[in-house]
C-alpha cells in the first residue's frame, strides 16, 4: 500500500478523471457510497502503478520517487482492487496493463460525461416467454448499446413483459398476451408524457406477433430506438453504416384473402404457398435470408421504408381486406413493422404463427384492427 499522502490537490484530480469510481476494469464500483448500506462516505483508496518506494510493487530505483505525486501513476481504486494489484494480482498486473486501465476508464468517462443532456432515453425491455423460455436482459448490455448515441435516463430499465403466465390454450394465450402488452404500455406512455425526457431505447425479444402488436402502440408518434439483439452477444449494432436490397413483389393472384410474406431470418414463402394456394400473395424478402443479416442500424431504417411502402401498396390494392401476415424477420424488424402500420391508412393486419407444441401449420394468433 502507498506511504505517500496523496495531496488535496492531486486526489481531487483523480476524483475528477475517474468520475468517483474504481478504475479497475470490469469492476467501476462508486467509491462515494457504502456498498450495502448506501450510506454517503469516501471509500477510494489511491494506487500507485509504479510504486511510491523501490521496494514496493512494480517498484522502481529511479522512477517511485519521482513519480510518487504524479497523478498519471496514481489510480483510484476500491480497497479490494488496491490489494489486489499490490498482493495476490502483482505478477499478473504490470505497468503496462495498469496504464492501459487507467486510460481506458477515464476515457470512457470523459466520453459518458460529455454526452449532451438531451442525450437520454428511456431503457425499456419487452422480454415475452417464447415458448417455455422468458428472456434475461442485462442492463450493461442495454446501457453499452445505447453509448455514445444515448444514455439510460434510469439505472434500471423499464420492463414490459414476460413474467405473466397465460396457460397453454392458444386462443387464450394470445388474448391475455395482447391485454398486458396494452395495458403495460399504457402506463409506460402515461410515464413518459410526464416525464422531461420523452425518448426509449427498446430492447424487444418475444414471439413476432406480439413484438408487431408492441410496435403498433409504440408507433411513430414516439420517440422510439429499437435495438437488436445480437447473436455473438448484447445489443451493439456491429457496424456504423450498412445497406441491402429488400425486394417486395407479387407472387401469386388469388381470390381467397390477402398475404403478405415476410422471409428475411429464414426462406419460408414456400411453406405458405403449400397452405394458401387461392390466396393474393406478396412476397418481402432478401437475396440470401439469414437471422444474423440486421447488423446495422441503417439497415432498420430501410426496413422500415420498405415495409411502410410494401403495406400502403397492398392497402391500396386490397382497400379494407385484412392483411394475412406470415413473418420470419430479426426482432428488431418485428417491432419497426408494426411502428410503420397506419392505423387510418393500412388495411388490418391478422398475424400468423407456427409453434410447434401446437401443430404444424401456421395459426392466427393477432389481429390489429383500424
Amino acid at each position: 500500500m502507498s506511504k505517500t499522502k496523496i495531496s488535496a490537490k492531486n486526489r481531487r484530480e483523480l476524483w475528477f478523471r475517474a468520475a468517483g469510481r474504481c478504475e479497475f476494469k470490469g469492476c467501476n464500483e462508486p467509491l462515494d457510497r457504502h456498498g450495502i448500506t448506501m450510506d454517503t462516505c469516501d471509500c477510494s483508496e489511491c494506487a500507485h502503478i509504479i510504486a511510491d518506494s523501490e521496494d514496493g510493487p512494480r517498484g522502481d530505483a529511479k522512477l517511485s520517487k519521482e513519480l510518487a505525486q504524479d497523478i498519471d501513476n496514481i489510480m483510484l481504486m476500491c480497497p479490494k482492487c488496491h490489494k489486489y494489484i499490490d498482493h495476490e494480482g502483482a505478477d499478473k498486473y504490470d505497468v503496462q496493463a495498469l496504464r492501459a486501465m487507467k486510460k481506458h476508464h477515464e476515457e470512457r468517462m470523459r466520453m459518458l460525461t460529455g454526452i449532451p443532456e438531451d442525450n437520454q432515453a428511456l431503457p425499456v425491455t419487452f422480454g415475452s416467454a417464447i415458448g417455455t423460455s422468458i428472456p434475461i436482459f442485462n442492463f450493461n448490455q442495454l446501457s453499452s448499446a445505447m453509448i455514445p448515441d444515448y444514455y439510460p435516463s434510469k439505472e434500471n430499465a423499464r420492463h414490459l413483459g414476460g413474467d405473466w403466465f397465460h396457460g397453454d390454450d392458444w386462443n387464450s394465450y394470445w388474448k391475455q398476451e395482447i391485454e398486458e402488452i396494452e395495458y403495460k404500455c399504457k402506463n409506460l406512455l402515461a410515464d413518459i408524457e410526464r416525464a422531461e425526457h420523452k425518448r426509449i431505447a427498446l430492447f424487444g425479444f418475444a414471439p413476432m406477433p406480439s413484438l408487431i402488436k408492441l410496435g403498433t402502440i409504440l408507433n411513430n408518434k414516439y420517440e422510439v430506438e429499437v435495438y437488436q439483439k445480437q447473436r455473438r452477444g448484447g445489443w451493439t449494432w456491429p457496424e456504423k453504416d450498412k445497406h441491402i436490397d429488400f425486394k417486395f413483389e407479387k407472387v401469386q393472384d388469388g381470390s381467397d384473402g390477402v398475404v403478405l410474406v415476410m422471409s428475411l431470418s429464414f426462406p419460408i414463402l414456400q411453406r405458405i404457398i403449400e397452405t394458401r394456394k387461392n390466396s393474393k400473395i406478396w412476397h418481402f424478402s432478401i437475396d440470401k435470408p439469414n437471422p444474423d443479416f440486421l447488423s446495422a442500424k441503417s439497415m432498420l431504417y430501410d426496413f422500415g421504408r420498405k415495409a411502410e411502402s410494401a403495406l400502403d401498396a397492398i392497402s391500396k390494392e386490397c382497400s379494407g381486406v385484412p392483411i394475412d401476415l406470415y413473418i420470419s424477420v430479426p426482432v428488431a424488424c418485428a417491432i419497426e413493422l408494426g411502428r410503420v402500420w397506419m392505423q387510418k391508412a393500412n388495411s388490418p393486419l391478422r398475424i400468423y404463427d407456427l409453434d410447434k407444441r401446437h401443430g404444424e401449420i401456421d395459426k392466427l394468433a393477432v389481429t390489429i384492427n383500424n
